[in-house]
């Protein structure tokens, strides 16, 4: 039903109103909003003003469960943190940490690898440090491997 959805940005990340933006097309039309705590506030225009033959919260329960789907490790992060070591350097690294799950993750990234660091792998199992936690931390580095 729904195209191109994206995720565009998050908006006082770490932070208890920690808001995320996302947009999608839908009958040739591009629509925005904002995700928080299950709910959508939606920019102008809005789904039901230009959607034709579908009911808004048909529209609205497809975004929600995408949300869920592509972003539900990402929302569920606390706290994320991020800072450059040894800046300019070749031997730079992105250090991040986060909170989830009421744990603490650490760890690097470099030349397109994460490396944890806390937890260890060995220490946990391999769905702790899943590939969709991998794949939401890297969309929180986004805006920093520019």
């Amino acid at each position: 039903m729904i195209e191109n959805f994206q995720y565009e940005k998050e908006i006082f990340g770490g932070l208890p109103h920690n808001i995320i933006q996302f947009s999608f097309s839908f009958q040739d039309n591009t629509f925005k909003g904002h995700y928080k705590d299950g709910e959508i506030n939606w920019f102008h225009p809005k789904p039901e003003r230009l959607v034709e033959d579908t009911l808004p919260h048909e529209i609205e329960e497809e975004v929600l469960k995408k949300i869920e789907q592509e972003l539900g490790i990402f929302i569920l992060m606390d706290n994320f943190q991020v800072e450059r070591i040894f800046e300019g350097l070749p031997h730079e690294v992105i250090e991040f940490s986060f909170n989830m799950d009421d744990r603490t993750f650490k760890g690097h990234f470099k030349d397109g690898e994460i490396s944890w660091f806390d937890p260890k792998s060995t220490h946990h199992t391999e769905e702790i440090l899943s590939d969709e936690v991998e794949a939401a931390v890297l969309k929180k580095l986004g805006p920093y491997l520019s």
